[in-house]
């Protein structure tokens, strides 16, 4: 039911009332510019403002001239609060002359307003409720200053005296500021921001004089906004495989794209209701989500050269106009998938440009993903120069970083609804284990590396050992569990060999929340920021927990760096995760038995055994893996190249295994066979692949 609002002064409000917009009909000389819609509202239909590019013009000749007393009053519903002050009404000049009436980044609203030559800030004492809608008014007086009301009742004042200097020759906006402001809680100032209101506006009225009472009716009880789901496709299980789709946010969020079809990519599994997204939304960073809906990412390549004032990463990318993703294959036995990006700036600048070609930095990522959910993650960079920069000094210049582990808090949380106080949990090739606590204080210990790994650290990120807290326990932890409040918890396993964790222990506000909470990624593609505190649960955000700052590379090369990690979503603890780590660390020896068959061995980048077949008559290929209880197998792939057949058939051990998956991927000159054998064993496997 929509309930009808009159403002009521004791001296008569209607009478006073010298503009109002209710959204039925918006003609001229009002212009409305930017992407809007029109939702049900307190009275007939609401302006619904993309919290982007919305706003009304109407031109200053045709504006209300308040030279002395006034009140601007509105009905708003907020989406999320607003990334600096940002204005609901505003006619103003360079904030030296004019008016703004606004609401602040933590949800409270006032009037700002030229006054005896000073610009006069004002705010509620409380601050507003986001999804619900709220009456707020602000009343200025040339002899007794500001007044604020919330819902008809009085929400705070500002005494001041002398008359209010007006913006003439400003246009009057409502719903966007007049000019860009700071961008607030920034962690580094970048640039002042441009934006809109974010929410539902309705019924807005100026008066030409000072109301002193107003008979607002109660606001409706059910809330006309909520917030947003971060979307990865159907719930539940499905079809193992990479699907392309377009996965839509918000409606307001959604209108800028300049992409059609398909952009986005979702891997699902069969067996839990988990899957992997390349979403725009990320900047196409992959991420897991868990069955609850937490989603989590291992970061990408960061870096920064001297100079540059800003890290460059493809979470800088607002638009996506360097990062791609593609699926490589889809079978029943894997999935493979390569996110490819240039590290740039918030101004999209490339970093370590090189002056004879024009390239700067360059990234492949491929993700070769099992139906069990575990999936291998490969680091390819490209560069002129793959190291950091020796000699410039440690820290924040002319480092290179391949991992940290974010947790992505969807709209509407905080970290503490999807972190568990003791939020990492370490573990050894030995079995040892230690979980890390952020209750208290972020956590960590003093290193005291051995040279190699200080060698590896220093070439790769240059981090400093003195001014860091290190995860040194267990010793040589190189199996990382995020404990997340869900069923699924993710994990990555790395080569303990040179193998340095960092705490990610600077930028915690604790009055907010232990762990660190920033909301410019993702989503917030309208600001340009590296980084920006949060003061709500009203965006999505991010929490960084770790660095794995270095481990043994996979591949070191004269143009780049190769990295290599294990990763996916668990049930399990630390300890469940060891066969997994020793099945792909210490992967058994395969003995091959046929001929006219090549083994090229274990490939970690694949994680799995490879094979060529090089006659062409060869139709069968016997091989066995010699597991053992110090080097297990947990569910091992196969493939083998130039299979060049349609199908394959299984036998394990001497019996065909019902749940063996096999997957044929088409090359330009021939077919390879993959093989998926969902079997753990801690002794040798005997396995025989034909052709049908």
């Amino acid at each position: 039911m929509k309930v009808i609002v009159v403002s009521i002064a004791l001296t008569g409000a209607l009478a006073a009332q010298v503009a109002s917009w209710s959204w039925e009909n918006v003609t001229a000389p009002d212009r409305l510019e930017g992407f809007h819609r029109f939702s049900p509202g307190i009275a007939g239909q609401a302006l619904r403002s993309d919290g982007q590019t919305t706003h009304l013009i109407r031109p200053a000749a045709q504006a209300p001239r308040l030279n002395g007393a006034f009140t601007i009053e509105a009905w708003v519903a907020i989406q999320t609060y607003p990334w600096t002050w940002c204005a609901l009404v505003n006619q103003e000049k360079d904030r030296k002359r004019g008016y703004s009436f606004s609401i602040d980044p933590n949800g409270h609203f006032g009037l700002h307003a030229a006054v005896g030559g000073q610009w006069i800030e004002s705010r509620s004492e409380k601050p507003l409720p986001l999804y619900r809608w709220n009456h707020i008014a602000a009343t200025f007086d040339p002899a007794e200053g500001i007044r604020l009301y919330w819902n008809g009742a009085p929400a705070g004042a500002h005494a001041v005296r002398g008359p209010h200097e007006p913006a003439a020759g400003s246009d009057l906006w409502i719903g966007r500021n007049l000019t860009p402001r700071p961008l607030s809680e920034e962690v580094r100032l970048v640039a002042d921001v441009a934006y809109s209101f974010d929410g539902l506006i309705d019924e807005v009225r100026i008066h030409d004089r000072a109301l002193t009472q107003f008979a607002a009716a109660q606001p409706p009880a059910q809330a006309p906004l909520g917030p947003p789901i971060l979307p990865s496709g159907p719930k539940g299980p499905g079809r193992f495989g990479a699907y392309y789709t377009r996965l839509r946010y918000s409606d307001e969020w959604e209108r800028p794209w300049r992409v059609g079809g398909q952009p986005d990519i979702v891997v699902r599994f069969e067996g839990n209701p988990t899957r992997l997204v390349f979403w725009r939304g990320t900047s196409y960073v992959p991420a897991w989500v868990t069955e609850n809906g937490i989603w989590y990412t291992n970061e990408f390549h960061e870096s920064q050269r001297e100079g540059m004032p800003t890290s460059a990463e493809p979470m800088a990318d607002k638009q996506a106009r360097y990062s791609t993703a593609k699926i490589i294959e889809s079978t029943p036995a894997r999935v493979v998938v390569q996110w490819r990006y240039a590290p740039i700036s918030v101004n999209y600048e490339p970093v370590f440009v090189d002056p004879l070609t024009g390239w700067g930095d360059w990234v492949e990522e491929t993700y070769t993903i099992y139906p069990d959910g575990v999936c291998v993650r490969k680091i390819q960079t490209f560069a002129t120069s793959p190291y950091v920069v020796e000699g410039q000094g440690a820290g924040e210049i002319n480092f290179r970083q391949f991992h940290e582990s974010i947790v992505i808090n969807p709209p509407g949380t905080r970290p503490e609804d999807n972190i568990k106080p003791g939020a990492i949990t370490l573990g050894n090739m030995k079995g040892e284990a230690h979980t890390y606590n952020w209750e208290k204080e972020a956590p960590g210990e003093k290193a005291n590396f051995d040279a190699e790994t200080l060698r590896t650290l220093h070439r790769i990120s240059d981090r400093d050992t003195h001014t860091h807290k290190w995860l040194t326990r267990p010793a040589q932890g190189n199996i990382h569990l995020v404990n997340l409040k869900a069923k699924y918890s993710p994990f990555v396993i790395v080569d303990p060999r040179q193998v340095a964790i960092d705490c990610y222990a600077g930028e915690i506000i604790r009055e907010r929340s232990m762990f660190p909470w920033w909301n410019h990624w993702p989503v917030s593609q309208q600001i340009r920021s590296t980084g920006r505190w949060a003061v709500a649960p009203d965006r999505v955000s991010h929490s960084s927990l770790t660095h794995i700052q270095s481990w043994k590379p996979h591949e070191e090369r004269p143009d780049g760096v190769t990295m290599v990690m294990l990763n996916g979503l668990t049930t399990g603890t630390v300890t469940d995760l060891l066969p997994l780590a020793k099945s792909w660390l210490e992967a058994p020896a395969a003995q091959l038995k046929s001929a006219g068959f090549e083994s090229q061995g274990f490939d970690r980048t694949e994680g799995a055994y490879v094979f060529a077949r090089r006659d062409n008559s060869a139709a069968v290929i016997e091989l066995t893996l010699q597991a053992g209880a110090g080097s297990p197998l947990v569910n091992p792939a196969l493939v083998i190249k130039n299979w060049n057949a349609a199908s394959a058939k299984v036998r394990v051990d001497g019996k065909p295994l019902a749940t063996v998956r096999t997957g044929i991927t088409h090359r330009l000159d021939g077919e390879d066979l993959v093989v998926w054998i969902p079997r753990t064993v801690a002794a040798p496997m005997r396995v025989i692949v034909s052709r049908n």
